[in-house]
Parts: C-alpha cells; structure tokens; sequence
C-alpha cells in the first residue's frame, strides 16, 4: 500500500470501524481479551498492576477485559488527560466513579493521581496498553492525535514497562504504511484477534 498521511489513515481506520457489525466488533473484542489475559498469565513474576484505557465505541472494547482482569487480581489504572497534553493515572474498581474529561472524549475515574512513579516502581505497573488506530510492523502507532500518549512515552522509557497496543487484524499494517514524524514512539507487542505480535528490534 502507498504510504498515506496521517490523517487520510485515520479517516480510513476510523470509517472502517465504523461500518463494522456489533457482533463481529464483539467477537473480535472477546479474541484480543482472551490473547491480552494468556499474555499476563504468562509473565513472570506474577503481575499485579497494568495501565488500560476506557475504549471508545469503535475500538476494541476494554470494559469487559477490565473486569476480567480486575476478577484475575490485577490492579488496574487509567489514564486522566491533565493540561500541557500530559497524562496522570488513577486507580480503577468496578463501581468506581468516572466523569467526562473536559480535555479530551473519554470518560475518566475519579480518585487520586498519579505519576510517572506508578511505572518506576518495582512492584508498579508491568504493561501499558494504549489506545490506537493502527500499528505498522516496526511498532509505530498510529494514534486519535491528541498527542498525549506521544509525550507521555518517552517518560517511561527507561523503565522495564512494555507498551502494548490492540487492535483489529486488518489494521496490522507493513511499515511504511504511513508517515512517521520524529517522536513517534514503537510500542513493544501488538495484541490483535489472531493473537500476540512481538515487535523485534
């Protein structure tokens, strides 16, 4: 495929997500959990804490992985957008109170913040999932462009975190697939329906 601006990439993602049924939507969701659930199982020492998100109606959804990972015992935190395009971290629970961002279109829980801390602890979070669009080969993501994931990577990038991304096969495209400015930050695994990609250096 020739390679596309951002923004035409965007705009074809987001019309494909769009025009995707309910129950494949659904299906799919379910495939990218189970895969996400196998991949914490798998690590050692037992992970106790990752940062998700709230997904938005067309990606895949997160809700009902929260769920299924706070049953498994995982702490779990997401995202609050502050000013400056920076981001903080509150703890999740079932029932706990979520607002609508007055910076960005998410819904975000209510509670205390924290910072990049949370990933520098031996015992802090052991992945990040992050939200995207799309994923070339060579790990770039392509992002909503808000730009708070893009200055909030670099911060973490001396830690042992992996930066994991989930989305739907077809959206698991050849490098090259579109343009790349110079903070684009790789993430290191690709979660899709089919199962989990390793992003090799």
């Amino acid at each position: 495929m020739d390679q596309q601006s951002k923004k035409s990439a965007r705009a074809a993602v987001r019309e494909a997500r769009k025009n995707l049924p309910d129950t494949v939507r659904t299906e799919r969701a379910g495939q990218i959990s189970t895969h996400v659930r196998e991949y914490l199982a798998a690590l050692t020492p037992v992970v106790r804490s990752v940062a998700l998100y709230n997904s938005q109606p067309d990606e895949p959804d997160t809700e009902t992985l929260m769920r299924q990972l706070f049953d498994d015992g995982i702490n779990i935190y997401l995202p609050v957008c502050e000013p400056e395009y920076q981001l903080s971290w509150v703890r999740w629970e079932p029932g706990i109170e979520l607002e609508r961002s007055p910076r960005a279109p998410v819904m975000e829980p209510v509670g205390q913040r924290f910072g990049v801390e949370l990933f520098e602890a031996e015992d802090g979070i052991s992945t990040l999932f992050i939200p995207a669009l799309s994923i070339d080969s060579n790990g770039y993501r392509l992002g909503q462009g808000g730009g708070y994931y893009d200055r909030f990577l670099p911060r973490i990038a001396h830690t042992p975190v992996q930066v994991a991304a989930m989305v739907f096969d077809e959206e698991f495209v050849p490098a090259g697939s579109y343009e790349l400015n110079e903070y684009d930050t790789a993430v290191d695994l690709v979660i899709t329906p089919a199962g989990v990609h390793h992003i090799i250096d």
